[in-house]
């Protein structure tokens, strides 16, 4: 899949035939079909692509669409290569903050000038073709549950410090050089290798702990106040440096929110367990995951603003992610104004949040929708949940007063799946009276 601005259609088409010539299959929007055909296999491009390539220009900087792409793309199983038409300090001051973050450990690929296409190409071929080698031999439906519940799709990035990152060059260019750094010249494959014990700061001095224990030892926990001043002293600086200072509070806020759940005090076992340990003694184990974290909320809150026609294909698709965010963000769907939405974002949620209580009761008060869809996902929701209780009452309601004949027969199906006393005694009531009538009409027949 290649994303791009329509200003940059002829190196699109040259990118493509040389793609083409690999042997691989390339879907691009192409200016010269229908547009709502393109718009319409555009979200099933993305979702189903291994290999993502955007192309990026100034054009592309200021372009919502190519955003929208990045952000879905980086939620689902796609290796990501960003190919630059200029140079990265020409490109950068037009790039969305968000951008930036989802951009920030992942090399690109130079092609400001003609001597660039014949020294990087044979390099970003190779990458992009061990990458597919790479995705061939994964699981294709890959869970939250059974990936861990931060592992982001499509992280093809390095999210770790190298020794030489406290001057993150992400555009892999030298600032003196107008045309041919080494960097420039030469493509080097997004790597996630192990991170040495010993690195140094970003202050030079010799890192050889976690961060907790430079800084808090073997204490259980400590207020939250102290861990953002370590966390502060530690990394405020590189944030601002790397991003911007409302970046900085948008990391802030994500640990406080979302990782430490408004806890007052933050727990070593809670910290511990989103780091999911330190196989690879990173003393930036926690600042990383955090950065992996922070890109993903980004790419998946842009994934829920969109208003184009990505969008339903896109929520369907969510329900493979377990996330905080992506459930506040189908919970808060629930309530769209479009009825598709509401309905598809029904099961998503399902799916996503499993069966939580807050979950199966904002489900099930999607049973009153005066949208018939909407009344048919709540149902299959709640059977998918197997819910009981209260829910097995409400969808048997549905299946014996519900007018519309689609929605009865989705309760069916529900409760059939749900198996529960109440589900049992409607399924006898449904077969006595299938006999019955089998009954009568044979007698008509007679």
């Amino acid at each position: 899949m290649i994303s791009y601005n329509i200003k940059d259609i002829d190196f699109v088409r040259r990118i493509k035939a040389t793609f083409e010539e690999q042997g691989w299959k390339v879907w691009y929007s192409d200016p010269n079909l229908d547009a709502k055909l393109n718009l319409s296999q555009k979200g099933e491009a993305i979702l189903s692509c291994k290999v993502f390539v955007i192309v990026i220009s100034e054009a592309t900087a200021k372009d919502s669409h190519c955003q929208d792409e990045l952000a879905l793309a980086y939620i689902s199983n796609s290796n990501i290569f960003p190919l630059g038409l200029s140079k990265f300090r020409d490109i950068n001051p037009h790039l969305d903050g968000g951008i930036k973050l989802m951009l920030a450990k992942i090399n690109w690929t130079f092609f400001f000038k003609e001597d660039l296409w014949k020294m990087n190409m044979p390099a970003l071929l190779a990458s992009m073709r061990e990458s597919l080698i790479d995705s061939e031999g994964q699981p294709e439906d890959t869970t939250a549950e059974e990936t861990g519940g931060l592992q982001f799709h499509g992280m093809n990035i390095n999210i770790n410090f190298d020794n030489d990152n406290d001057n993150d060059n992400v555009s892999g260019e030298d600032s003196d050089s107008e045309s041919s750094s080494s960097d420039e010249a030469e493509y080097t494959r997004p790597t996630t290798a192990a991170t040495s014990r010993s690195v140094r700061s970003a202050r030079g001095r010799q890192l050889r702990y976690d961060f907790w224990d430079r800084n808090f030892k073997d204490k259980s926990e400590i207020p939250w106040t102290t861990f953002r001043q370590k966390f502060d002293n530690d990394y405020k600086r590189k944030i601002i440096m790397k991003y911007s200072e409302d970046k900085l509070k948008f990391f802030l806020n994500l640990m406080y929110k979302d990782i430490f759940t408004l806890n007052k005090t933050v727990k070593r076992s809670t910290y511990d367990h989103f780091c999911e340990g330190n196989p690879d003694a990173d003393p930036h184990r926690f600042y990383n995951r955090i950065q992996q974290y922070a890109v993903g909320y980004y790419a998946m809150h842009a994934v829920f603003n969109m208003t184009s026609t990505l969008r339903l294909t896109t929520i369907q698709n969510l329900g493979n992610f377990a996330f905080p965010a992506v459930v506040k963000g189908l919970t808060e769907m629930l309530q769209d104004e479009d009825p598709n939405i509401r309905a598809v974002a029904t099961i998503a949620l399902a799916k996503s949040a499993k069966s939580k209580k807050m979950t199966v009761d904002k489900i099930i008060c999607k049973l009153d929708d005066d949208d018939r869809l909407v009344r048919e996902s709540a149902c299959l929701a709640l059977g998918y949940l197997k819910a009981g209780g209260k829910s097995e009452v409400a969808v048997a309601d549905r299946w014996r007063n519900d007018p519309i004949k689609s929605v009865r027969e989705a309760a069916e199906i529900a409760l059939k799946r749900m198996g529960g006393t109440l589900a049992n005694k409607c399924m006898q009531v449904t077969n006595v009276i299938s006999k019955e009538m089998d009954s009568l009409r044979h007698m008509e027949e007679t």
